[in-house]
């Protein structure tokens, strides 16, 4: 269902009076823009909306989800223009492990199962 933007007096009336409308309301839109959106683009930006929905449940007030979210974009927009100036470090970022990073001995659950079924 497509929705459209009320006007700021309505949306001031909403915030004081409904939160939970203006809530409802925000969910549409932003579900509309997602959808309007091309399909390869799609699951991205509802990542990215999740990101951010993420930030303002953790956040004690509005203010403080104002400044997470803003944080967010902050980061991207500092993201973009490292890659934009400065591609190749972008593409030594993705290449180089990060330290915190080890590898594993990855252990097959099912053949273990059997060993065990066999054993008894």
């Amino acid at each position: 269902m497509k929705v459209k933007l009320p006007d700021f007096d309505h949306l001031m009336n909403l915030a004081r009076n409904k939160p939970e409308d203006l809530e409802k309301l925000r969910d549409q839109l932003i579900e509309n823009t997602i959808q309007s959106a091309p399909k390869n683009s799609q699951r991205r930006l509802r990542g990215i909306q999740f990101q951010v929905d993420m930030q303002i449940r953790k956040s004690n007030n509005p203010m403080a989800a104002c400044i997470a979210v803003s944080e967010l974009m902050y980061k991207s927009l500092q993201e973009l223009q490292l890659s934009l100036n400065d591609p190749d470090s972008i593409n030594d970022r993705i290449k180089t492990p990060t330290p915190t990073c080890t590898p594993a001995d990855v252990i097959c659950m099912s053949e273990k199962r059997n060993l065990k079924q066999l054993k008894v």
